[in-house]
């Protein structure tokens, strides 16, 4: 009885991992987001992502509009209306991007650094042309650096819950003793700052 209850749950386990890698595969950029975090001071968190940017400024932008229609009426705005919509990104990703101490009190991750505008640019342009190549080239958009901070008035502790958008969920989360995915089934995480 206990071998049949043991083999249902191996194959439970592993018609578990096959449905999810088989949606992970589906929905997931060839490269995942992932973010570092390192001290910076004891009042001070480094953030360093590596996005697949055009999808999460999609998804904080126009997660209404078809991905390709996104791409190609964005990369087609002039560069002052292209910069007021990046700004306007990049409030929506610090809004909802923080930590909140083990008081209560919320510190903002803010600072983002985003590539220039041209830059910015030229990945929707080449996303656009991914999109409309055959999925069998398996060609991908390399992975965007952005960076950001996290600035608290007071020392900020070991233990703290980490919340980062939506947007950029599926994220790796990296820290020097640790690795774990923030996910829409698991958005909070609480981490452990060296």
């Amino acid at each position: 009885m206990l071998n049949l209850l043991i083999r249902a749950v191996a194959i439970f386990a592993a018609a578990s991992l096959i449905s999810f890698a088989n949606i992970s595969s589906a929905q997931a950029p060839a490269h995942p987001n992932a973010v570092e975090l390192k001290r910076e001071s004891a009042s001070s968190v480094s953030f360093t992502f590596a996005l697949n940017l055009p999808q999460v400024l999609h998804q904080v932008l126009a997660p209404q509009v078809a991905y390709g229609s996104f791409l190609q009426s964005y990369a087609d705005l002039p560069d002052s209306a292209f910069d007021k919509e990046i700004a306007k990104a990049v409030k929506g990703l610090g809004a909802k991007a923080y930590f909140t101490l083990p008081s209560g009190a919320k510190v903002n991750i803010e600072k983002w650094q985003l590539p220039d505008t041209q830059l910015l640019r030229e990945s929707f342009k080449v996303s656009l042309r991914l999109l409309n190549m055959p999925p069998s080239t398996g060609s991908h958009l390399d992975p965007v650096s952005v960076r950001a901070q996290a600035q608290a008035k007071t020392p900020i502790s070991k233990v703290l819950q980490l919340q980062l958008p939506t947007a950029l969920h599926p994220i790796l989360v990296s820290l020097s003793n640790d690795k774990f995915w923030l996910t829409e089934h698991i958005p909070i995480a609480i981490v452990q700052l060296p």
